[in-house]
């Protein structure tokens, strides 16, 4: 019987791991290009911008009346006369319109011979009264006989107190026919007519108070933060070929959800009374930032700052946006909005600002679009 050769247990291995290793080799010795690239990344990003560039804002607005009030008569009645018509200018206290009085005139002379009635009441009262205090005191007349007299003074008292309250109100309703001014003001709206039936829910006169104009603008946290540090604003109205001095009347402390800024109320002096309502103008803000201490500084989110061998540091792009850059930089003081940074940093440089866990030195990233941001937010 012819003997088996006996092969040695690895063997039927050997070409396996052969092949196996050969393929290892081969990927070990493919080009750089030919290996698998870190795969590009979505990264949101801020353009930073100098301490100058922050400093100085340019907004536009339309202009607003500093006071901007509607009027109407206190009264019911039928308008007898106007007296101001759109556009007219009006001192305080002028006369706007004028009522029908008639009816109101008849009330204040019913009350007042009713109020004449009443006195006359009352002081009879009060003698009775008087004269009973002495009678029953020397018994000519019974403590119930005084009792009355003394209700019939008091219900005299409240008589002519009443009477005299009811004239007072109709005075004041007599005088409400007259509808004035109550401030030097410009009529922006006249919604009345001569013989027409008004009421008090009803609006006859739109007035402004041009002497200071208002105008409204949303200003990002990136400047607002630096309201205190204001120097001034410029406000130039193209209408009128000129620029006028404003200040900040009010900064609002609650963003607005929709524009993401806050509201901001400035006010422009008006003496000669050219600017209008509804002109619409530019403003130029600008921040004293060196005295704040931005100088040389970046201003960043929190979310762009990561640790990299125990030292803060941030994503830059190259100058195609599309490669991430490892950049140290040293903290300025933290804000609640982010911080201030410094390092081998320029203007208009783009920092990631939400992903840089995630990236690797030299890997390639896409920047999302404003509305890939918004739809990501939905």
């Amino acid at each position: 019987m012819p003997k088996r050769t006996m092969r040695p247990r690895n063997a039927r291995r050997l070409p396996a791991l052969l092949l196996t290793a050969s393929l290892v080799l081969g990927a070990c010795e493919q080009p750089p290009e030919m290996q698998e690239a870190a795969p590009e990344r979505p990264v949101l990003t801020l353009t930073l911008q100098s301490s100058e560039d922050m400093a100085s804002r340019t907004f536009s607005a339309r202009a607003e009346a500093a006071e901007h009030t509607a009027l109407a008569f206190r009264v019911s009645g039928q308008v007898a006369s106007v007296q101001a018509d759109l556009g007219d200018r009006v001192i305080e206290g002028d006369v706007l319109a004028r009522m029908d009085d008639r009816d109101y005139r008849l009330k204040v002379r019913e009350l007042e011979g009713q109020l004449e009635a009443a006195e006359g009441q009352l002081q009879e009262a009060e003698v009775n009264y008087r004269r009973g205090q002495t009678l029953v005191q020397d018994g000519t007349i019974s403590r119930a006989d005084f009792d009355s007299l003394r209700s019939a003074f008091r219900q005299a008292q409240g008589q002519r107190d009443a009477t005299r309250e009811g004239l007072a109100t109709a005075r004041a309703a007599l005088d409400d026919t007259v509808l004035r001014a109550p401030f030097d003001a410009h009529v922006a709206r006249r919604n009345i007519e001569p013989h027409e039936q008004v009421s008090p829910e009803r609006v006859v006169f739109v007035l402004d108070r041009l002497d200071e104009i208002e105008l409204r603008v949303g200003m990002p946290e990136t400047l607002v933060v630096h309201r205190d540090q204001l120097t001034g604003v410029k406000v130039h109205f193209a209408a009128l070929g000129r620029q006028y001095p404003g200040r900040v009347q009010a900064v609002g402390v609650d963003v607005d959800e929709d524009t993401q800024t806050y509201p901001v109320r400035i006010v422009v002096d008006n003496p000669d009374q050219r600017i209008l309502p509804g002109m619409t103008a530019r403003l130029d803000f600008r921040a004293d930032l060196d005295a704040a201490g931005e100088q040389g500084y970046f201003r960043v989110p929190m979310t762009a700052i990561f640790d990299h061998d125990g030292q803060p540091h941030v994503w830059v792009l190259d100058e195609a946006g599309e490669t991430a850059t490892r950049r140290p930089v040293s903290l300025g003081p933290l804000e609640r909005d982010g911080a201030r940074v410094q390092g081998d940093l320029h203007a208009g440089q783009q920092v990631v600002t939400a992903g840089v866990q995630h990236l690797r030195e030299g890997q390639k990233v896409r920047v999302l679009t404003e509305d890939e941001m918004r739809g990501a937010r939905r």
